[in-house]
């Protein structure tokens, strides 16, 4: 079933959206109200010295009692905004102090010292479930935003976070990611791709090759993934469409066919090929035809990944000595060697707006995820517990996945581009995960 939405400022039109074929459902956005936000709600992201907005998140409202619990729509809420490091959540006075009207009492709540505030409401109507969800400026005494949703009520969590990257687009320009997924390798034998939502709900298998699969990279559109496999007893490279229906060899070239990623169009893909004996970084279109080797020098050369403007490619050679992070432009020109300050470095991953490169280096005798700036500059480690490996920027480059084992098994954890916020997203231990884009 084909959803419609309705959107601020234009007609209603058909489209397909990926998001909805897995919920198996229509979602109808309507606009209630839209104000543009200006002083103490909208947040510099680029402020390295941006403090967390103070927000106040009370429990979901509804006059019918039933199994969908306002407590949790609200953590919901919560956890998003916890993730993105953005935000200190304020408990709610009980009772919330409301006016005359049955609006919230602004000039109470900013008492609490809160600068913010989202309130919900909710009611099921048969198979149809109703979401309203606003956001206050306590200090300028003003609603910003407010959304209406309806679907099915097996929806609801899409719905919530489909409100809270609103709300992220309203308070720092940028929308947010809380509706994409993460894939990851099972850390089994079988070691089978699957795929999860950002918070790790909605876990769904998608091969079932019994064989050993790695590194998951999603396709710019979101509709598959390429991934190394030895289904032919060779590690090939492999399309699985996001349903786990199509299953298609793409790269099957005697020897190496790995670390697959494809270019921000989604034209084109960097991986590593044995062709000469030694892994070399090449690319191909997705027709498997070679358009260029890419790098040439005594090293083995494995994992890259593009810049967001695709005119560079970021990978990892032992040209050196030892595995470091290089940096080689598309249309010709030298490598550079942007990591220098340790001694081994590998899993290089750009992020989508194109500042940073996350990575993992060995320090004092473990794996830990850093970043870098491309020039070399800026080099931070983002984890201390554990041993932490396979960093994936989120689409909005606010938020790096990346596999733990500080509690013991290998799981997906989650943390904002700062590493203040640290979370475990797997129910089932994980390696290697890959962020999606935007759902379309």
């Amino acid at each position: 079933m084909k959803p419609t939405r309705l959107d601020d400022n234009a007609p209603a039109k058909t489209v397909s959206c990926l998001a909805c074929q897995v919920l198996l459902s229509a979602i109808l956005l309507i606009c209630i109200c839209s104000q543009p936000a200006f002083g103490k709600l909208l947040l510099d992201v680029d402020n390295p010295n941006l403090g967390k907005m103070p927000i106040i998140i009370p429990e979901f409202s509804t006059n019918q009692p039933g199994p969908l619990n306002g407590a949790e729509l609200a953590s919901i809420v919560k956890n998003d905004l916890i993730l993105s490091g953005l935000f200190e959540i304020i408990e709610a006075p009980q009772p919330l102090p409301l006016n005359q009207g049955g609006e919230p009492d602004l000039v109470n709540l900013a008492k609490t010292g809160a600068q913010a505030l989202v309130m919900g409401s909710f009611f099921v109507n048969g198979n149809q479930l109703t979401v309203e969800c606003k956001l206050y400026d306590i200090g300028l005494q003003r609603l910003e935003l407010g959304k209406r949703y309806s679907g099915s009520p097996a929806d609801y969590r899409y719905i919530v976070h489909m409100f809270d990257d609103r709300l992220m687009e309203k308070i720092t320009n940028l929308p947010g990611c809380f509706t994409t997924k993460i894939a990851f390798v099972d850390d089994s034998k079988s070691r089978e791709i699957f795929s999860m939502d950002f918070d790790g709900n909605n876990l769904r298998q998608l091969t079932n090759t019994q064989t050993i699969n790695m590194s998951p990279d999603w396709a710019p559109d979101g509709k598959g993934l390429i991934f190394t496999s030895y289904i032919n007893r060779n590690p090939d490279l492999w399309y699985v469409s996001v349903d786990g229906q199509r299953l298609i060899p793409v790269s099957n070239r005697k020897g190496l066919n790995a670390s697959g990623h494809f270019s921000p169009d989604g034209n084109l893909i960097a991986l590593s090929l044995s062709v000469k004996a030694i892994p070399k970084i090449f690319i191909i279109n997705t027709q498997s035809h070679i358009i260029k080797q890419l790098t040439n020098g005594l090293g083995n050369d494995i994992s890259p990944t593009w810049s967001p403007d695709g005119a560079y490619v970021a990978y990892v050679s032992d040209q050196a000595g030892s595995p470091q992070i290089y940096t080689v432009p598309v249309n010709g020109g030298d490598p550079r060697r942007i990591t220098l300050s340790t001694s081994y470095n590998t899993d290089p991953d750009w992020s989508r707006r194109g500042d940073l490169l996350a990575f993992t280096a060995k320090i004092d005798g473990r794996f830990q995820v850093c970043v870098i700036r491309p020039d070399g500059s800026d080099f931070r480690v983002l984890t201390n517990k554990g041993s932490n490996q396979d960093p994936s920027w989120s689409p909005d480059g606010r938020m790096i996945a990346f596999t733990s084992n500080r509690d013991g098994v290998k799981r997906i954890f989650v943390m904002d581009a700062k590493g203040t916020v640290q979370t475990p997203v797997s129910s089932i231990p994980g390696r290697s995960p890959a962020w999606s884009p935007r759902f379309k």
